[in-house]
């Protein structure tokens, strides 16, 4: 605690339950000072701290180690005019509809492809950026480069950023809060799966149930086929939890032992050929059960049916084929595009969104594929506005330009609006000439229109000045 934090705790306390006394201030002239009673010995402490804390006084000589620099960053630093909008971005004093963070994401994306670094004065911006953007970090934390992860060692709140040597990863932890170990475990599964699931067996038979299921949740980072003996030891767990958790890991295994048992059940269910039939399966037995078969209810349906449609999710999706897609049964292809999306299967993706796209697929696919798909899609309403929200970026030069020009010759601007945000996050640049024509069309009464368009011609001019900085 320093001298001021003293003065101020004994002046809230009261003298009377907390002495003072003059000696106990480290300020230079304390012993000179001479006051009757703890009251008037406070105020005068207080008067002498108050003159040093204005004007600044020596700090005492430091007696530590000093701790190694960072290590070299042989990258290329930014160009001047990188650097700048870097900052008036990150300052927000570029002012943008929605924000400017996509804005600084897209910088961080374009510096990362480029090889690039951001000046070392501007590494502090970025990592209170992360310490606020968690979904970024990751990509933050390649751009900082070493110099940030150095710096990073000094400020709590910074650690996520920080390279813990592994003696010390184990000691943190082994002793640190469930949400840091839980953060600590999913940094860790970014770059060291191997070494992660060790610390987790390692401590699994200590770990209360709650802890043991979000540890597991953290696998679908840098998940693999050599978690699988680790997964399947959590299917006996004795908390429903930790059972469900290591599940929908397995769930995305296709090769697992357990997707294997139960592409055997869906083909007792499923048969294909001439004679293409579904039957619903009777009450699972325990074998069924422990491979993660509940009494979950699938909206609309009833027990029978649910049970299939858990089957056909945990199944392979090379059991089956994707020209089945349009003749199967509503139930059946509800499970066959819950595997899709846990399986990430491209093909069953783009053949389950072909058939009934919905924003989930959608927002699976690469967005070549997502982007083709929405081409083909007539009517610009409601629902393509979801669609085309989900979709991921960035969107072809071609897509951009043609989806504009049919939002404003079809009046979609119930389009616009929904889809505000990832419009100004994927078109590409070369869509703003067709931005800026359809603004000039519009009257002064269609407001809401207008400002979103203009919000999106500046966030377009950013991203293209982005993009020119970075060649």
């Amino acid at each position: 605690m320093s001298d001021w934090d003293d003065l101020l705790g004994t002046a809230l306390v009261g003298t009377s339950r907390r002495g003072f006394s003059l000696d106990r201030l480290g300020v230079p002239g304390a012993g000179e000072v001479h006051a009757d009673g703890a009251e008037a010995q406070l105020l005068a402490a207080a008067a002498l701290a108050a003159g040093y804390r204005r004007a600044g006084w020596v700090p005492p000589v430091w007696r530590g180690t000093p701790a190694p620099p960072a290590g070299p960053d042989d990258r290329t630093e930014c160009t001047p005019a990188a650097a700048q909008l870097l900052e008036l971005l990150l300052n927000r004093t570029i002012r943008v509809e929605g924000g400017t963070d996509l804005l600084v994401l897209h910088w961080l994306t374009a510096a990362r492809a480029a090889g690039q670094r951001p000046p070392h004065p501007m590494v502090v911006d970025l990592l209170r950026f992360g310490t606020a953007n968690t979904a970024s970090r990751a990509l933050v934390r390649d751009v900082v480069g070493p110099r940030g992860a150095w710096l990073a060692r000094f400020n709590p709140a910074w650690r996520w950023a920080a390279t813990v040597p592994p003696a010390d990863v184990v000691e943190r932890f082994a002793t640190a809060t469930r949400a840091d170990r839980l953060a600590l475990l999913a940094d860790l599964r970014a770059t060291e799966p191997d070494f992660a699931r060790t610390l987790v067996a390692d401590t699994w038979d200590d770990e209360q149930a709650a802890t043991r299921a979000g540890l597991l949740d953290t696998f679908h980072i840098g998940l693999s086929d050599r978690d699988e003996p680790l997964l399947e030891r959590a299917l006996d767990d004795r908390a429903a939890s930790v059972r469900a958790a290591a599940a929908a890991m397995l769930d995305r295994l296709p090769s697992s032992a357990r997707a294997a048992r139960m592409a055997e059940r869906a083909a007792r269910l499923v048969t294909t050929g001439k004679g293409r039939t579904v039957e619903l399966p009777d009450e699972p037995d325990a074998a069924a059960r422990r491979d993660g078969v509940t009494d979950h209810r699938e909206p609309g349906y009833g027990r029978a049916a649910s049970w299939l449609i858990q089957i056909l999710a945990a199944t392979p999706l090379s059991t089956w084929d994707p020209e089945l897609i349009d003749d199967a049964d509503q139930a059946v292809l509800i499970g066959w595009t819950k595997a899709a999306l846990r399986q990430r299967d491209q093909e069953w993706l783009a053949a389950l969104a072909r058939h009934q796209p919905g924003p989930e697929l959608i927002g699976a696919l690469t967005p070549e594929v997502a982007t083709e798909i929405l081409a083909d899609q007539k009517k610009l309403d409601a629902r393509f506005g979801g669609l085309l929200a989900a979709a991921r970026g960035p969107w072809p030069a071609g897509f951009s330009t043609t989806l504009v020009d049919r939002m404003r010759a079809q009046r979609a601007e119930n389009v616009l609006q929904l889809a505000a945000s990832a419009l100004a996050e994927h078109l590409h640049p070369s869509a703003l000439a067709a931005v800026e024509a359809w603004l000039l069309t519009l009257d002064a009464e269609r407001k809401p229109a207008r400002r979103v368009l203009r919000g999106l011609a500046h966030a377009l001019t950013i991203r293209a000045t982005i993009d020119q900085e970075f060649p």
